[in-house]
This record gives C-alpha cells, sequence and structure tokens, in this order.
C-alpha cells in the first residue's frame, strides 16, 4: 500500500508541475537578464533531475534538484516546491535564512512522505537581487559564474572529499586519512534522510556583472564533461538556451559508459 500511495503522490506532484512550473527554455525580461536550460536523461531509465526559475519583483529563484535512490524523481519535485513556495511566499530580504528555512522545511516533508532512504535529493538553489547573488547548497549539484573566459566554482560540494578537507585543517582527522579520502566523492548530506545535517552557504553576496553566466549543473554533467569543455562552450556569442543545448548535446555525443542525468541551468546578466 505504502508503494502505492508513493507512486500516486509522484504522479500528482508531476501534474503539479506540468500545470504550474514555467516551462524553461529561453526566457527574459526587458533585456535584463536571460535564461535557458536543457536536460538529457543518460543512459538512465528515468528522468529525477527538476529545474526550477521563479520570479518575484526585483527577484529571480533559480534551483537544480538531483533526485537519487527509488524515488529520487519524487524527492527532487518535493524540494523544488518547497523552495518555490516559500520563496513565494517569504521576504527575500532575508536569504540566509530563507535558504536554511527551506532546506529543512524539504527535508522533512520528504522524510514524511517517503520512507528513510527511499528517495532523496541534492539540491542547488541561487537568488539573484538586482546585482546581488546569494545561493545554498545541498549535496553535490555545482554553482559556477562564467566571466571573462574563466569558468570559476562558486559551492564546493558536501561530498567525502571536501569533508576530509576541511576536517583536515581543523586537525580533527590526520593527513593521511585526508589522503585516503581525496577521490571519494560520495555524497555525504542530502535532503530527505533523518542524517540531513547543514546547508553551504554563501559567507557574503557575490555582486554580480554585466554579461556573467550564472551556472547550476547536476552531476550529469561534471561528470562528464571536463571544465575547458564547459568553457569553451560558454565562451561562444550565443543565448542562453542555445548554450545549455549545445552542451547536452555534448553529453549526448559522449561515449562516457554510464551517464547518469544531466541538467543544466543559465542565467546571462544583464
Amino acid at each position: 500500500m505504502s508503494v502505492l500511495i508513493v507512486i500516486l503522490f509522484g504522479v500528482l506532484i508531476f501534474l503539479v508541475v506540468l500545470k504550474n512550473r514555467q516551462h524553461i527554455k529561453n526566457i527574459s525580461r526587458q533585456n535584463k537578464f536571460e535564461i535557458g536550460s536543457a536536460q538529457s536523461i543518460g543512459t538512465r531509465q528515468i528522468q529525477q533531475d527538476v529545474l526550477s526559475v521563479k520570479m518575484k519583483n526585483d527577484s529571480i529563484l533559480l534551483s537544480i534538484a538531483d533526485g537519487l535512490s527509488q524515488n529520487g524523481h519524487v524527492a527532487a519535485n518535493l524540494a523544488i516546491n518547497t523552495f518555490e513556495n516559500l520563496f513565494a511566499e517569504s521576504n527575500s530580504d532575508k536569504p540566509q535564512y530563507f535558504f536554511k528555512r527551506a532546506a529543512n522545511s524539504a527535508n522533512q516533508k520528504i522524510v514524511n512522505v517517503l520512507e528513510e532512504r527511499q528517495g532523496e535529493t541534492s539540491i542547488a538553489s541561487v537568488l539573484i537581487r538586482k546585482s546581488e547573488m546569494f545561493y545554498t547548497l545541498v549535496g553535490n549539484c555545482k554553482i559556477a559564474i562564467f566571466r571573462d573566459g574563466d569558468l570559476i566554482p562558486v559551492s564546493e560540494g558536501q561530498t567525502i572529499d571536501v569533508l576530509a578537507r576541511h576536517k583536515y585543517d581543523e586537525g580533527s582527522i590526520s593527513k593521511q586519512t585526508t589522503l585516503a579520502l581525496l577521490n571519494e566523492r560520495r555524497r555525504y548530506n542530502v535532503l530527505g534522510s533523518d542524517y540531513f545535517q547543514d546547508v553551504e552557504l554563501f559567507s557574503k553576496p557575490l555582486i554580480l556583472q554585466s554579461g556573467d553566466l550564472v551556472v547550476l549543473m547536476t552531476e550529469g554533467i561534471t561528470n562528464v564533461l571536463r571544465w575547458i569543455d564547459l568553457e569553451n562552450v560558454l565562451n561562444r556569442s550565443e543565448t542562453a538556451a542555445n548554450l545549455a543545448i549545445e552542451i547536452i548535446k555534448m553529453i549526448d555525443r559522449s561515449q562516457y559508459a554510464d551517464k547518469d542525468n544531466a541538467s543544466i541551468l543559465i542565467y546571462r546578466h544583464g
């Protein structure tokens, strides 16, 4: 019975998303910004990545979720819906509070709906208010800014190797243990788990410049393409939509054997 409930809930979420969420292909407003996106299912049976763009007054919320486990698509939709709803209801003058509240609420909602570890998700979310950019991350999606030909990582990611480096800097673990963990890129923190810990947050807002590209990606992108491959595409004088589509075409053409779902969301600042 619980499996049937999860399936029905997943179908309901999917229908609500189709009805209410803007289709993200090439969005612009008064030539001040531009947004494009693209996705590939890779070699998987189901697409568990979810993309979202929400606008309110002078603020834009960009989010990308990478569903994991058996019901990852349900977890990803629940997380995205939670972020969207709180953004619509809340005052975005306190981005850190908003992001922490959204992540904790999404985690609790996923745990309540799905059994433990039956559906989890990473999520990356960016709030842009005029020229200020704030972000949060749970898991291992990637957030970067493309400026002057360089793709600059903004987020670190919540993986074992990153955690090991921090613990080493704190003096909590030995150099030998750190070296042994540096190639371990499993996520240690995701939404939809009783062991959910905390979010990665901006320390201070980043100030965007005209022409900057804000790029959100799931692991299906970064596991297949090199950073320089992404930079070469993003350096082209094309729309955000065309850039996103070209990157996904590169994923589809790749001979990489085990391709995860791949999703990319690109925002060009005006």
